[in-house]
């Protein structure tokens, strides 16, 4: 918790206090206000604490128009690599995970992007015409070669070499909910930083602001989209190239999408999209995830464990949702919720039930219904989020419960 600090300007002289203030609160200071702020002062974005190979910062624009939405501050450096900043105030649990969520989509936009793109981006942000990204670095690094600038750029794009940062006031709860989002969401080489920003009163109406990073991240490599677990395989943010996808729900005329898949693989995201984006009740638990060829995971606090949601036969098979996990971390979970199996099954939805799945020894809570039950698919995928949602409350006040060293 911060408390005042006083200022010591020479001896014999009174001292000054300087006084907390709320971000939001006083004269106007809101998240555009702050965004205003770091965007002239960028010395007051710790950089050099977060990763001293995006520094030094300078100012891009505000409120860069990507294809996720607007960015609220974008720097960049010297050699290219580009800094993304979100303000944020933290009045509400489901503004945390929407901010992680929203900055991570912002840097798979950019991921996608030519030097030519950015260009033209931030010339519309600006207002300013020509080779502007090169032009604002210049100004501060004359001898800056402009071949070399754009190329570096448009490398570290292409490489997900990005520092992503969230700023704002009051970030000091939930903080391992937060980093277990981003840990979860990696799919490129970038760093990650919490950045609590607090201002100060002073007595003679000056103001102070003193950030602080609460939250880092070391680099993360970037590493290849298609993993394999069994005979299942995971469709993050990109699709393999030979990946057959099955004809669920949705024809595979539909177009490709915004992310570059084919029509087959558009058509199998969109089937799945509702469930996907249907909202949960629990603000820390971020969305599930796709997979192929029948199923999305939504990821538990205990790496490597998950709520599994499936629809086989194209949808028109089995429908379910239950715990599952990789290398019997769920197994060991499940173990140290054995006391409360009965308080369990009495939460999760009526039908539930603690089984032994069909294919290993291991067990699994789970509820199945037929797709005959249900009269169409918008049916079947309400049915799964609506489970999905029951078995999130059930579970992650129960984990998180068991104490932090079970979530590591």
């Amino acid at each position: 918790m911060y408390s005042d600090f006083f200022l010591l300007e020479r001896d014999g002289a009174p001292v000054s206090r300087a006084e907390r203030l709320a971000l939001g609160d006083t004269s106007g200071r809101d998240e555009a206000w702050l965004r205003d702020t770091l965007f002239r002062n960028p010395a007051i974005v710790p950089v050099r604490d977060v990763d001293p190979s995006f520094g030094p910062l300078i100012p891009l624009c505000r409120e860069l128009q990507t294809e996720a939405g607007r960015l609220d501050v974008a720097y960049i450096n010297q050699y290219g690599r580009l800094t993304l900043v979100e303000c944020k105030l933290w009045r509400n649990p489901e503004a945390r995970r929407k901010v992680v969520a929203q900055v991570l989509d912002y840097a798979r936009a950019l991921s996608r992007w030519s030097y030519s793109d950015l260009q033209r981006q931030v010339s519309q942000a600006t207002g300013r015409t020509g080779n502007v990204p090169f032009d604002l670095a210049k100004e501060l690094i004359p001898d800056l070669d402009e071949r070399r600038f754009v190329d570096e750029t448009a490398a570290a794009m292409r490489q997900g070499r990005f520092l992503l940062l969230i700023a704002g006031d009051g970030i000091r709860e939930d903080i391992h909910a937060m980093t277990e989002l981003i840990n979860r969401n990696a799919a490129s080489g970038f760093s990650f930083g919490l950045v609590e920003v607090a201002l100060y009163g002073l007595e003679d109406g000056g103001l102070a602001v003193q950030p602080r990073v609460v939250a880092k991240t070391q680099i993360i490599q970037r590493n290849i989209v298609v993993l394999r677990d069994g005979d299942h395989q995971f469709l993050g943010g990109e699709f393999a190239p030979e990946a057959d996808l099955p004809r669920i729900g949705a024809s595979a005329s539909v177009t490709g999408n915004q992310l570059g898949e084919s029509p087959k693989q558009a058509a199998y995201r969109e089937w799945w999209k509702p469930v996907m984006e249907a909202p949960l009740d629990d603000p820390d638990q971020d969305p599930p995830k796709l997979f192929w060829p029948n199923h999305l995971r939504a990821a538990l606090p205990v790496p490597n464990t998950w709520l599994l949601v499936y629809a086989t036969n194209g949808g028109r098979g089995q429908l379910g949702v239950c715990t599952a996990g990789r290398a019997g971390a769920d197994q060991a979970l499940l173990q140290l919720l054995e006391p409360d199996r009965d308080e369990i099954l009495a939460e999760l939805p009526a039908g539930s039930a603690y089984r032994m799945f069909d294919s290993s020894n291991g067990y699994t809570y789970s509820l199945t219904r037929s797709a005959d039950e249900f009269v169409d698919d918008d049916e079947r995928r309400a049915w799964l989020a609506k489970t999905l949602n029951a078995f999130v409350n059930v579970f992650r006040p129960r984990i998180n419960a068991l104490g932090t060293e079970v979530l590591s």
